[in-house]
C-alpha cells in the first residue's frame, strides 16, 4: 500500500473547516463542502459541545480557541453528506443513546465481566456506514487508498467488504473529551513496546472508533498493537449487513466491548509520526448534561 505522502504530498496543508473549495473526502468532486458532524449531531454532537482545531507551530502540536456547536470539519460536499444524514446517522444516535442507558443502568448494578458487550441493539450496517463516512471526512486520502470502499459507500451498496489491509474497531469510550484524527503513526517508547497506527479516529462519548491497518498490513510490525492489547471489539463485517437489518444484539456480534480512555493518554511516554499536510487533529468538550 502506497504511504500518504506518495499519494498527497502537501495537498491538504488547509484547515478542514475552510470554506476554500477542496474535493469530497468521498466522491472527489471539487467544491466548497459542507459541514460534517462526527460523529452526528443525532448522537449528541452539537450545542454546547466545543471543539477547537489543532494546529502546528514550530514544531509543536497546539490547540487553538474552541468553540461550541460540535466536532465537525468540511470533508464531504452537501450531496455525500445528506447521504449520510439521511440514511444512517439516525441509526448511530439510537445506538448511542441505547449504550448511555445501558451504562447508567450497569453503574448501579454488579456485573460479572463489565468488558463483556453490552445487552443493546443495534443496526449493524446503518451504524458501520455512517461511522465510514465520518472516517473518509476526516481523512479525504482515503478515498485514494481505498477506491472501491469509497464508491460502495457512495452509491449505496448493499454489502460491502471491508479492503485487506484496513479494520475497524471499537470500544466503550466513557470521558468527555473529544478527539477526531487522521492519519498517525505511534510508538509506546516507555515502559513497554506498544504501536498505535491509526487512517482516522473518533473519540467521542459513548464510544471510541478507529480505522486501522488490518494484520496482513501489520504482518512486519514487531511492536504489539495497543488496540489489540486493550481488546477493541472489531467491526469489519458490519458492512455486510444491508439497510434492513435494523436490531442485532450486540452481543451476538462480538463477545467483548472494553471500557477504554484514548490509548496515547500519557503521551511522555509516546512518540507520534504525522504529516501536517495530511493530519488533521480536531479536540473537544461534552459539558454535562450533553446526550
Amino acid at each position: 500500500m502506497p504511504s500518504v505522502a506518495q499519494i498527497l504530498p502537501g495537498s491538504l496543508g488547509l484547515d478542514l473547516r475552510s470554506k476554500t473549495p477542496r474535493a469530497c473526502g468521498l466522491c472527489g468532486d471539487v467544491r466548497q463542502l459542507s459541514k460534517a458532524h462526527v460523529p452526528p449531531q443525532a448522537a449528541g454532537n452539537r450545542g454546547r459541545v466545543t471543539s477547537a482545531v489543532s494546529r502546528i507551530v514550530e514544531g509543536h502540536r497546539t490547540s487553538g480557541r474552541p468553540y461550541t456547536g460540535g466536532m465537525w470539519l468540511r470533508g464531504l460536499c452537501g450531496e455525500c453528506n445528506s447521504l449520510a444524514g439521511g440514511r444512517y446517522d439516525a441509526a448511530y444516535g439510537d445506538f448511542a443513546r441505547r449504550l448511555r442507558t445501558y451504562a447508567q443502568v450497569a453503574s448501579r448494578t454488579s456485573l460479572p465481566d463489565p468488558f463483556s458487550a453490552p445487552a443493546v441493539s443495534v443496526a449493524p450496517g446503518l451504524v458501520a456506514r455512517s461511522v465510514m463516512f465520518g472516517m473518509f471526512a476526516i481523512s479525504p486520502h482515503l478515498r485514494v487508498l481505498a477506491p472501491e470502499l469509497a464508491e460502495d459507500l457512495r452509491s449505496g451498496r448493499t454489502h460491502i467488504p471491508m479492503p485487506d489491509g484496513f479494520s475497524l474497531r471499537f470500544a466503550l469510550y466513557p470521558l468527555r473529551t473529544a478527539r477526531l484524527t487522521g492519519p498517525v503513526y505511534s510508538q509506546r517508547i516507555l515502559k513497554q513496546r506498544q504501536h498505535y497506527n491509526t487512517f482516522a479516529e473518533v473519540f467521542f462519548a459513548p464510544l471510541a472508533w478507529v480505522l486501522t491497518p488490518g494484520k496482513r498490513s501489520t504482518a512486519l510490525e514487531t511492536t504489539e498493537s495497543v488496540l489489540d492489547a486493550q481488546g477493541w471489539a472489531c467491526a469489519d463485517e458490519w458492512l455486510h449487513y444491508g439497510d434492513d437489518v435494523t436490531s442485532v444484539d450486540l452481543r451476538n456480534l462480538c463477545r467483548k466491548v472494553p471500557i477504554v480512555g484514548h490509548p496515547m493518554g500519557r503521551r511522555d511516554e509516546w512518540f507520534e509520526m504525522f504529516s501536517d499536510d495530511v493530519t488533521p487533529f480536531l479536540e473537544g468538550y461534552i459539558p454535562s448534561g450533553v446526550e
